[in-house]
């Protein structure tokens, strides 16, 4: 009992020194859904430096696929090139037909540079994948909205298609 006992100790030492997952792991998660709870008051966002994307590049949506609404960056956080759990670049809003915000998601974006062209960043044990249009490294993840399609897929088909006369992206 003593020997397991002592075995149990050592993994706990190795556990507590190791990262959950390279690039970070459920214990990530976690943080990033602590440290944005608040932004679901859209004005706990604003205060904290986010601004909407919405009159720039408009409301985010693939018919067919699922919606993505309206994005609020942080362009310090844009600025910086990492990708940290608990401060995501862009925080991503489903928008209702009567205008109201609702907080679905994370956006992580880290620029793409000539020096991680061919190295995309990492978090929650995944790897980004490039923007088809802009010049981002992205992961999206779906904390406050479930997303059938998975956790990290781009677009949700559980949020709305962006209403009628919203400017939509692309178009």
């Amino acid at each position: 009992m003593r020997k397991f006992i002592g075995v149990l100790s050592i993994l706990a030492l190795v556990m507590a020194a190791t990262p959950a997952m390279a690039g970070g792991g459920q214990s990530n998660l976690s943080e990033a859904r602590r440290a944005t709870a608040r932004f679901h008051e859209v004005s706990h966002a604003e205060n904290a430096g986010y601004g909407s994307t919405l009159s720039t590049l408009g409301c985010f949506e693939n018919p067919g696929v699922g919606g993505m609404g309206v994005h609020y960056v942080n362009g310090g956080f844009l600025e910086d090139g990492l990708a940290v759990a608990d401060e995501p670049e862009a925080l991503v809003y489903e928008m209702g037909s009567d205008g109201k915000l609702k907080l679905v998601a994370l956006e992580y974006l880290v620029p793409i540079t000539d020096e991680n062209f061919d190295d995309p960043p990492m978090l929650f044990g995944r790897h980004f994948h490039k923007h088809p249009v802009l010049p981002f490294w992205i992961l999206h993840t779906w904390i406050w909205e479930p997303n059938p399609d998975g956790m990290f897929a781009d677009w949700n088909p559980n949020v709305a298609l962006c209403p009628d006369g919203v400017p939509v992206f692309g178009s």
